[in-house]
């Protein structure tokens, strides 16, 4: 009986003691750092789940384009068509172009002409002014702005306007 009556002893090694004091230690000092990154690691992990398994399939899909041979056949036509497109479409704005030019200078061409004869008339040539029917008109509401002048007549934070303020004198060095 002398077995029973002997009360039982914690026999752990001191190592286990003292990685569990340790351990119990740094959770009271850091313990809401701890929990904090731990939920933002778990959020973090939702929010980019999604992405990284949307990265890998895609991956997945790649591989399997470059080894499809129709598949990159099919590619290249369809770059090839846009290409196609994209020449079609530049081509027809430099035809716009070239028509929009063709006709600013047959409307110089006629000018020229016109300022010729006018000239031959006696009329003057080249006048430097608008006719009146392509001056702009402006509207009659407008009134000219009277000038002011740069100059205020009287500060009151200057002082006397007399001139008589004090300067400071020139910064220079010794006279030689």
């Amino acid at each position: 009986m002398e077995a029973d009556s002997e009360e039982p002893r914690n026999e752990d090694p001191a190592f286990i003691q003292a990685v569990f004091s340790t351990a119990t230690g740094i959770l009271q000092l850091y313990g809401w750092v701890i929990l904090i990154g731990i939920l933002l690691a778990y959020y973090l992990y939702g929010k980019l789940r999604s992405y990284f398994s949307h990265l890998s399939q895609q991956r997945q899909e790649d591989q399997y384009k470059r080894l499809d041979t129709s598949a990159a056949q099919s590619r290249l036509e369809a770059m090839e068509r846009s290409r196609l497109r994209m020449q079609a479409k530049l081509d027809e704005q430099a035809r716009e172009f070239a028509e929009r030019q063709k006709k600013k200078e047959e409307e110089k061409r006629k000018e020229r002409i016109e300022d010729w004869e006018r000239h031959q008339e006696g009329k003057g040539y080249r006048s430097k002014k608008k006719a009146p029917e392509e001056r702009p008109q402006a509207p009659p509401t407008l009134k000219p702005k009277s000038k002011q002048s740069l100059k205020p007549e009287f500060n009151p934070l200057m002082g006397d306007v007399g001139g008589a303020c004090f300067r400071p004198a020139r910064r220079g060095g010794g006279g030689g």
